[in-house]
């Protein structure tokens, strides 16, 4: 059309109407480059030279409940549920996850707690489909947090599942007695309700090597697989990006998470209630050491609960939220020759995705390596293996595709190098000097740093404004002489109160079914071998007080002191009118004391 409308202006030269489009398209072409370096403010790095095959998410954006639906929608016909406290069975749930691309499937990660369970009698409107259930034991054979909801809906047992084939991995520890509780119940359960078992049941063992029978597992159950749905290994091996690095150069600092769990800005602005994703920053009032001598520590810590609603019992447990040691975070930095304050975030790359980020973004890579990520403990073979491609030097490749193998020498060579001599990422790095993988890469497959667990040693009863807790400081060295320290000890050593300033831990309560018996009467003997001795104090706080609170003439009498004030102080009536109010509550035997002396 150009030419054409060149050709009916006879008043205007040919040359001058192509300068003027030279110069347009000149104009056009700078405008983009100047909108683009001034104000995108952000720009997009390309991936690292990688392999990609078909992107599996973290767990499986849609709000949609259904996960027959998301299935449906995203042409997958495998799902893999988690019943995680710790990560480790979520991590587990991705590895299987990914593995099943290589197989012609295609998987989705769920968590229970946010799925309608319902929908598993659903599963034959999915061709080929199959669910696998990676589910750890909590306690004294209890289920995961996310996982209660799953549990009492297995144990109502009301829905067929006929059209269900599944396979079950259980997480556990067999210094329990209820060991791998969970896993055995689910697996059980669901054959109990009709579901076809495609493989057996798995068992791993924490008190042992959980990722060698988790990988042991592995190696036996796709084959399995392959041959029940008719399907083989395409044989193509790689990493497998899940997400997608962006580096924000221009992002107003409000929109920056700085260690949260999951609401920006949670940590200034605290809102009640409090639980994992909302933990309450308590001020920590009390640090000091028990130990009078040796090269042991133990200390003695007290958060103060005060104006938060926070409500315990004797025998709960308190989460408390760490920090990596900068020392540790700084040396990843270094090494990495990267600027540790750097904005970026991990985005998702699979739109149907629930989980758009593997942890809180944007945030620098300073806090992402403090807050959200365990740098600490030794990198499982999955990560290795698929960061293996970043070694230049063919003798690194060779040992980390060795020490990674699923044969009895590579898990040997892991054990001996990896777990006996406590090598975390930054040590194989600094042993492994060709072996620099992009921090984006790194990031996405370590795991997410997980909040510890700690008995409550008071009772509510004594110090309902307080908790207590006892904690080993962990800090020893290694068989290669490095020191190694425990990432929550270590930092709640350093929170000591200073008069007025008072250091502040992030906390939450979880609920335990280790309690006292009903009756304060019943005799109870505990026993703690030096360990395990922390419940114990907050049981014989219990009892102390419940042997002061059991007169029964001066119950009475205070119960009635009690409810006059809350009479005169939300009624807004003096002393006299509180008492003539109760007295009317008694006449209509709306007020009644039975009490027996």
């Amino acid at each position: 059309m150009e030419s054409e409308d060149a050709q009916q202006s006879p008043d205007v030269p040919e040359e001058a109407i192509i300068g003027m489009m030279d110069i347009f398209l000149l104009c056009t072409c700078l405008g983009i480059v100047i909108y683009w370096f001034f104000f995108r403010g952000e720009k997009t790095h390309d991936s690292p030279t990688v392999k990609k095959l078909t992107v599996m998410p973290a767990s499986g954006r849609s709000n949609d409940p259904s996960f027959i639906n998301k299935m449906r929608n995203s042409g997958k016909n495998m799902i893999v549920f988690y019943g995680s406290q710790t990560g480790t069975a979520e991590e587990f749930a991705g590895r299987l996850a990914k593995d099943a691309q290589r197989y012609g499937m295609k998987a989705l990660v769920a968590d229970p707690e946010e799925c309608e369970m319902e929908d598993l009698s659903k599963m034959g409107e999915i061709e080929n489909s199959f669910a696998v259930f990676c589910m750890a034991t909590y306690g004294e054979g209890d289920p995961t947090d996310n996982a209660q909801e799953f549990h009492e809906w297995l144990e109502d047992g009301t829905s067929e599942l006929n059209d269900l084939k599944y396979a079950v991995f259980g997480l556990g520890n067999k210094t329990y007695e209820n060991y791998n509780t969970m896993g055995k119940f689910v697996d059980s359960k669901l054959e109990e309700l009709g579901g076809t078992r495609v493989f057996e049941l798995g068992l791993g063992d924490d008190d042992g090597n959980l990722e060698e029978d988790f990988v042991t597992w592995r190696e036996s159950f796709w084959p399995t697989v392959c041959e029940h749905f008719g399907v083989e290994a395409t044989g193509e091996e790689g990493s497998v990006r899940q997400y997608a690095v962006t580096v924000h150069e221009d992002i107003p600092k409000e929109k920056i998470f700085t260690g949260e769990v999951a609401r920006l800005k949670s940590f200034q602005n605290q809102k009640p209630p409090y639980d994992a994703k909302n933990p309450y920053l308590s001020p920590v009032i009390v640090n000091r050491e028990l130990h009078k001598g040796g090269d042991r520590s133990c200390m003695h810590l007290e958060f103060d609960i005060t104006g938060s609603k926070i409500r315990y019992e004797s025998g709960d447990h308190v989460a408390v939220y760490p920090i990596n040691d900068s020392e540790l975070v700084n040396g990843i930095g270094d090494i990495l020759s990267i600027d540790l304050d750097t904005v970026f975030s991990l985005l998702n790359v699979d739109e149907e995705a629930s989980k758009k980020h593997p942890f809180p973004c944007p945030c620098s890579y300073r806090t992402a390596l403090s807050h959200y990520l365990d740098i600490t403990s030794p990198p499982r073979t999955n990560v290795l293996r698929d960061l293996v491609e970043y070694a230049s030097d063919p003798k690194d490749k060779e040992f980390i595709l060795a020490i990674t193998s699923p044969t009895p020498e590579g898990k040997k060579q892991y054990a001996d190098w990896v777990l006996a001599d406590q090598r975390d990422i930054l040590t194989i790095l600094r042993d492994l000097p060709s072996f620099r993988p992009p921090i984006d890469h790194l990031l996405e497959m370590l795991p997410r740093l997980q909040a510890r667990y700690y008995s409550i040693a008071s009772s509510p009863k004594l110090h309902p404004q307080s908790i207590h807790i006892t904690a080993i400081l962990v800090d020893y060295t290694t068989r290669t002489g490095r020191p190694a320290k425990g990432v929550a000890t270590s930092w709640l050593k350093n929170k000591i109160p200073n008069g007025p300033l008072k250091p502040t831990v992030p906390i939450y309560v979880r609920k335990s079914q280790f309690k006292l018996p009903f009756k304060p009467t019943t005799p109870v003997i505990m026993i703690g071998p030096g360990t395990g001795l922390a419940p114990f104090r907050g049981f014989i706080q219990e009892r102390h007080q419940a042997k002061e609170c059991s007169d029964a003439r001066n119950m009475a009498r205070d119960v009635n002191e009690v409810l006059r004030e809350v009479i005169m102080e939300e009624g807004g009536k003096d002393r006299a009118q509180a008492e003539d109010y109760m007295k009317k509550l008694q006449s209509k035997g709306r007020y009644a004391a039975d009490v027996w002396s």
